[in-house]
């Protein structure tokens, strides 16, 4: 029997399945649930791979599937399988490597393959902690270097690991990494393969039509009954000048912005109205500043079919974007004549000095940071505004704790925060709130000052900010130094030592809590 089923896994977060893990701001329960949606990194891999007649793609959520049941099917079809692929992010990497390693133990002839953010933040560390993995990819610009490598694989094929751009591989003496390549972004979605193996749409469509469509027909009138992320463009007016945001781990790739044109665009949108989707979740960053061209030449090509749905039937649009970009009016009614909302603003903390340690003003590398940081925290306000004015919802989210904050900061952000949170609110113009504690994830600048007391003394002398003694720096850092597991919290909990040295965590939680209980005060839903 030949080896064509390959396994395209999305690992549950870790701390949903594996026991230990502290849970004081990390509770499951308290987030939003992306079991609401597909995961399109990993359907575009399926959907990809699906073009090689030899092969027997299976994508495999395990946000909505038992891990139980995703081991089980492993052990019950081993023989048939050719590779299990596992999308690894710092929640869920310690549940992606029980998942190898339960594969290698069934049948060590099943090639295993990782990738996604955490795995190309920690490479190195990754492939020594995890000898079950066998082969890797760094970024997210990998389709065809990875449909190439699987296609390798199924005809037994010498590897050549110069040829797959992005590839870690072991050798003799230690592991490798191929200089990662560009590509096109990938618009071939294949929506039926979702529930090949499992059926996984009517969980999804299940999960959303508890949580998000009340909520959507209770703020807009509208009623949906699916939703899916949307690819049309990645990237973050931010990467152009390598300039990303403090507590942001995207690997931008080869190039800054990745888009596709207008008439690819609308296509991809087609696609998914035409698998019955009606709520489209458009991926990428900071659409209103980042992506201002092709939004423009979309709205200027409306296709037919778009043009002969009345408002109320066509799907509903949601986005990101940053407060500057939504208060000007110009760019938040092109969002809307797109049907564009809601935007999911990152407005992050109140002090400017906390925007500017965030490192969130956009701007070149001559600029006066506070200058500027004030002027975004001014516009998160009008932002609220020139939403409302456009029947434009906002999904706000917060950040608490950046390195050097103080106790008086903390409070600064604190009020400044719920003041926002009750303009929101009174003007009807959040439909939600997310507050989380600043969770240092790897490839995050966050990350480096956890990990380089050097960077962390540099960031914070350029701030004007203090952190702790060098002792207290080198022993946190020597903590993490090497290691590929990333428990959140005990990152955070080490973060607030390290770097915020006048807060405790335990203040950081309480003002978090604050926060959410004025949201729901003040009407707002937090999470969904």
């Amino acid at each position: 029997m030949p080896r064509d089923q390959v396994l395209v896994i999305v690992p549950p977060n870790s701390n949903t399945v594996i026991d230990g893990h502290l849970l004081t701001v990390t509770r499951p329960e308290e987030h939003s649930d992306w079991s609401d949606f597909l995961c399109l990194g990993a359907l575009s891999l399926t959907s990809a791979l699906n073009n090689n007649p030899q092969l027997t793609p299976l994508y495999i959520d395990g946000t909505v599937i038992d891990l139980d049941d995703v081991l089980t099917y492993i052990t019950d079809h081993a023989e048939r399988i050719l590779a299990v692929c596992l999308g690894m992010l710092t929640a869920n990497f310690e549940a992606g490597v029980l998942i190898a390693r339960h594969t290698k133990d069934t049948d060590p002839h099943i090639t295993t393959v990782a990738g996604n953010d955490h795995f190309s933040s920690l490479w190195r560390e990754c492939m020594s902690a995890a000898p079950c993995l066998d082969y890797g990819f760094v970024g997210n610009e990998i389709i065809g270097p990875f449909t190439r490598l699987i296609g390798a694989l199924r005809a037994s094929a010498d590897i050549d690991p110069g040829a797959y751009p992005g590839l870690v591989h072991r050798t003799a003496d230690g592991t490798h990494l191929t200089p990662p390549g560009a590509e096109p972004v990938f618009t071939g979605f294949d929506y039926s393969l979702v529930d090949r193996a499992f059926q996984q749409t009517p969980l999804y469509t299940g999960h959303f039509q508890q949580r998000i469509a009340p909520r959507l027909h209770e703020l807009l009138g509208r009623k949906v009954n699916a939703g899916v992320p949307v690819e049309i463009g990645r990237g973050c007016v931010k990467f152009a000048n390598d300039d990303a945001c403090s507590f942001c781990s995207i690997h931008p790739g080869m190039l800054w912005r990745n888009q596709l044109d207008a008439a690819q665009a609308w296509d991809v949108v087609g696609g998914a109205v035409a698998a019955g989707y009606d709520y489209l979740y458009l991926t990428a960053d900071e659409l209103p500043l980042t992506f201002a061209k092709l939004l423009t030449a979309m709205n200027a090509t409306q296709p037919a079919w778009w043009k002969a749905l009345a408002d109320t039937e066509r799907p509903v649009l949601v986005g990101y974007g940053r407060a500057d970009g939504i208060a000007d009016p110009r760019r938040t009614a092109l969002l809307t004549g797109l049907g564009v909302r809601q935007i999911m603003i990152g407005m992050d903390a109140g002090a400017p000095l906390s925007l500017a340690a965030m490192n969130k003003p956009v701007g070149g590398r001559r600029r006066d940071v506070l200058v500027e940081a004030e002027r975004l925290y001014e516009e998160n306000s009008t932002a609220i505004t020139v939403a409302r004015d456009h029947g434009l919802l906002i999904r706000a989210g917060f950040v608490v704790g950046h390195i050097g904050m103080t106790r008086a900061l903390l409070e600064e952000n604190l009020q400044r925060i719920l003041s926002l949170v009750s303009e929101g609110g009174t003007h009807g113009v959040f439909s939600a709130v997310d507050v989380e504690v600043l969770s240092p994830q790897p490839g995050a600048r966050d990350y480096t000052y956890l990990t380089d007391p050097a960077a962390a003394q540099a960031a914070a002398i350029r701030l004007g900010l203090s952190i702790a003694d060098e002792p207290v720096l080198t022993k946190i850092a020597e903590r993490w130094s090497g290691q590929a597991v990333i428990p959140p919290e005990d990152a955070m909990r080490d973060y607030a030592t390290a770097l915020m040295p006048e807060v405790s965590f335990e203040d950081l939680a309480e003002a978090r809590a604050t926060i959410r209980g004025h949201a729901k005060a003040c009407g707002v839903v937090i999470g969904e």
